[in-house]
């Protein structure tokens, strides 16, 4: 077992389902400004932790939107769905959202 597996204290027969919830521009990675934002495009990214997830044993599912509301909406479902972490990139969100905070702390 892996020393990160360890640390949070699962084991390998503990099914982890991963959610990665992208905000608001983050689909233009790659081709907004990629002096700032780097050359890698969202795809590109999520191929690479997809890779990770599979290396590890665990099962991930990723998500982007530029709706702040259809995000909320897949941090609702995901929790019906026993998604086991969310892992959110909130983009522009970082400023100005209280509401998807919310959603997860729910």
């Amino acid at each position: 077992m892996s020393k990160p597996k360890r640390a949070l204290g699962l084991s390998s027969r503990t099914p982890r389902r991963i959610l990665i919830i992208h905000g608001p521009n983050l689909d233009m990675l790659g081709a907004r400004e990629p002096s700032i934002y780097g050359k890698e495009s969202l795809a590109g990214i999520n191929e690479r932790l997809a890779r990770i997830a599979k290396r590890e044993g665990a099962a991930l599912e990723t998500f982007q939107s530029n709706h702040e509301g259809a995000l909320i909406e897949r941090v609702h479902r995901a929790k019906k769905q026993r998604i086991s972490w969310i892992i959110v990139n909130p983009g522009g969100l970082t400023h100005t959202s209280v509401a998807l905070r919310d959603a997860l702390a729910a």
